[in-house]
């Protein structure tokens, strides 16, 4: 069955999302939206969409979409999930989400009463390499996790120039990519307990944070430590892969730089290649990034076939955020902080 879908926001990143929606069958992006009318025109333009709109409800007025992919910031998502929450829209919203976690629950409850679809466009536990490291663990027997170290570190301004409004957020990095680290210590190692954080800002053109350090507690008594920067000169540069490694009672696998994964057991050692799908339109240093946002979208459109919740649905994803805002706490307060509340 064919599902007609629209865009909403053509910014920097929304140029990917709309590249890998092309890439799936029976999918048809009917329409694009977004407040500026000549970045819309543009957009539709270049992606040969047929309609576009500068207001939400003029876009639904006009077309049957069965689903629409919100790719702005997160501070217009409340109002977004309004309109297409009423409408029984099924939605799949960039992370993060929600500037804070009323605001997130808002949104989450908004789609629960309606009964409809909210995924979160959480991307990075669709990495190939990602994806490879849990499929060895598996592989291999490697069972109950104990340590985590998850780092995400480079010099490379290409992460930030294309998306100028980051210099003027007061808490940048946590958000911008911690959430996504997050995310991945609960995908290795289950739920958090609490956190402890340390931020820095080591690049002066930012408000906010450049730099952070956290140490997570999670309910299955494992620790996992992790790391991003903005600042990290190494040659080559490791923009944007994410290093991995895991540790079980019976065996540890390294995710390294250029995707080399290896595992390690009692009188083993093997070598495996985590590469990402080559594709027309992908490139170095996003390419497992850009071919992740496809894997994220095959996830969306696949559970909606199903009628099962995704696994980065709104409700889960709070999880993460809990984890992103107690982490600030924790870097004002100089504290652990439960995921309870309690300093």
């Amino acid at each position: 069955m064919k599902l007609k879908g629209a865009i909403i926001g053509c910014g920097f990143f929304s140029h990917n999302h709309m590249q890998a929606w092309k890439e799936l069958k029976n999918i048809e992006i009917v329409a694009a939206c977004d407040l500026d009318e000549k970045k819309v025109k543009k957009f539709c333009n270049k992606f040969q969409i047929p309609n576009y709109f500068t207001s939400i409800n003029n876009l639904l007025n006009s077309h049957h979409i069965d689903f629409v992919d919100v790719v702005t910031t997160m501070e217009t998502h409340l109002e977004i999930a309004k309109i297409l929450s009423k409408r029984k829209i099924a939605t799949s919203m960039q992370k993060p989400f929600a500037q804070n976690l009323i605001n997130a629950q808002k949104i989450v409850r908004l789609y629960a009463n309606n009964k409809t679809s909210l995924m979160v466009h959480e991307n990075f536990r669709w990495q190939t390499p990602l994806l490879e490291v849990k499929k060895l663990a598996k592989k291999y027997n490697l069972k109950k996790p104990q340590y985590a170290k998850i780092s995400f570190r480079h010099a490379n301004p290409v992460g930030y120039t294309n998306q100028t409004y980051l210099y003027d957020l007061k808490e940048y990095l946590i958000l911008d990519v911690g959430i996504h680290l997050y995310d991945l210590s609960r995908f290795f190692l289950g739920e958090a307990l609490s956190v402890y954080t340390v931020n820095q800002n080591t690049n002066t053109k930012f408000k906010g944070e450049t730099a952070f350090t956290s140490l997570v507690r999670h309910q299955n008594n494992g620790v996992s430590i992790i790391d991003a920067s903005i600042s990290s000169i190494k040659t080559p540069d490791r923009f944007a892969q994410t290093l991995v490694n895991l540790e079980y009672p019976n065996g540890s696998i390294d995710l390294d730089y250029d995707y080399k994964i290896t595992v390690h057991k009692k009188g083993l050692k093997k070598q495996h290649q985590g590469n990402p799908k080559k594709l027309k339109w992908t490139s170095k240093p996003w390419d497992q990034i850009q071919e992740s946002i496809l894997n994220t979208h095959k996830h969306f459109i696949n559970c909606l076939h199903k009628n099962k919740a995704h696994d980065t649905s709104g409700k889960d994803n709070i999880k993460s955020l809990s984890l992103v805002f107690a982490s600030y706490q924790s870097n004002k307060f100089r504290k652990e902080i439960k995921l309870n509340g309690k300093k």
